[in-house]
Order: C-alpha cells, then structure tokens, then sequence
C-alpha cells in the first residue's frame, strides 16, 4: 500500500505539473489569439478610417461632377438660345439677300433697257446727224445754185 501511496502523490504532483504546463500553453494561445484580435482590430480601425475618408473624397468628388453638370447644363442652355437666335439671324438674312438679290436683278434689267434705249437714240441721233448734215449739204447746193443765178 505503501507504493499505492507513493504512487498516488507522484501522481497528484505529475498531474499539477502536467496542469501546470497545460496552463502555460493556454495563457499563451491566449496571448497569441489576443495579439491576433489587437492586429485585426487596427487593421480594421485602419480600413475603416480610409473607408472615411474614401467617402469624403466621394462626396467632393459628387459635388464637383454635379456643380460640373450644372455649369454645362447652363452653357449648353446658352448655346442653345444663341443658337436660336443666329438661325433667326440667318433667316432674317436669306430673306434680305433675296431681296437684295431681286433689286439686283431689277436693276440690271433696268439697266439693260436703258442701254437698248440708248443705243437707239444714239443710233436715232447718228441718223437726224447724218439727215441734218444731207439737209444743210441739200441747202448749201441750194443756195450755191441761187448764187450762181444771181
């Protein structure tokens, strides 16, 4: 019995080793598991904090692209209306050349008229020139001839 007993202490104090040791490798999981939840914590606070300021530059982003928009929205409203108002200018325009261009057209058939008519009165004038110069040759040899009787 006396080695059942002997036994049973180096038993009792195997197994508090053995417990001992147990705890040890348990405190150190924990240390490990703790430095691995402290490592996923910053690295989470870490993403979170550029998730931030992702947004943030998002939003600036957002509201340059819509102040963008807007500006061009406005331009293109601008251009629209000036666009309006040189195709009412072009319109107007047409309509004057078309007009100018009938005046143009008047007036040259004017001016074709009066240069028919004045080369008929010229041509009416080289005629009563030559008829006047017959008459006063007609009245010349007239006159020389009266002379002569005299």
């Amino acid at each position: 019995m006396r080695w059942n007993i002997i036994s049973k202490g180096n038993l009792f104090r195997s197994i508090s080793v053995l417990m001992e040791h147990l705890k040890t490798i348990l405190l150190r999981i924990l240390r490990g598991f703790l430095l691995f939840l402290a490592l996923m914590i910053d690295r989470l606070h870490h993403y979170i904090r550029e998730l931030r300021l992702l947004r943030k530059t998002m939003e600036v982003a957002k509201k340059r692209i819509r102040a963008t928009e807007d500006a061009s929205a406005e331009k293109l409203q601008a251009l629209g209306e000036e666009s309006t108002t040189l195709r009412n200018t072009i319109s107007k325009l047409e309509s004057e050349v078309e007009a100018k261009t009938k005046e143009a057209n008047d007036a040259e058939t004017e001016t074709d008229a009066l240069r028919k008519q004045s080369e008929e009165y010229l041509l009416e004038y080289d005629r009563l020139l030559e008829d006047n110069q017959n008459l006063r040759n007609q009245l010349e040899s007239t006159d020389n001839g009266s002379s002569r009787s005299c």
